[in-house]
């Protein structure tokens, strides 16, 4: 699971997040962890990120260049995900997923990111989920 690549990049990760609080040390290992599971979920990716990106071209340029248009789409996206199914079950999956891969990170010696894989819960997750969505169809 756990290839030379992943382990470079965890290996950062690790570095980075030294001495970092648990809870920004979670935050920051978030965009990582939606990534991470986000193709194993289930959800049907082509179409949200076509439908993400109709969004994009929908909105007027002068919107688009407000700081926080991401925000606006991500919501947007996230609303879309609930669409394709229970997004309480989809969720708990996603956080099981995690869960897995941090006892696997974790035994492969990264344990900050390890702990900020097992603390990617709740709506905060949902969020970065789709803020992952969001970003593919941003210029």
């Amino acid at each position: 699971m756990i290839d030379d690549t992943l382990r470079e990049a965890l290996a950062e990760l690790e570095d980075y997040l030294d001495g970092v609080p648990e809870e920004r040390a979670a935050e920051l290992v978030l965009p990582f962890a939606a990534r991470w599971v986000l193709p194993d979920l289930g959800f049907d990716l082509p179409r949200l990120q076509d439908e993400a990106e109709t969004f994009v071209a929908a909105t007027p340029l002068s919107d688009r260049i407000l700081t926080s248009y991401k925000d606006h789409l991500t919501y947007w996206v996230e609303q879309r995900m609930a669409l394709d199914g229970d997004a309480a079950t989809q969720l708990n999956r996603a956080q099981a997923m995690l869960a897995e891969r941090a006892d696997v990170v974790q035994d492969e010696g990264f344990p900050r990111v390890a702990d900020g894989l097992r603390r990617a819960t709740g709506d905060p997750l949902w969020t970065a989920l789709a803020a992952r969505i969001a970003e593919s169809a941003l210029p």
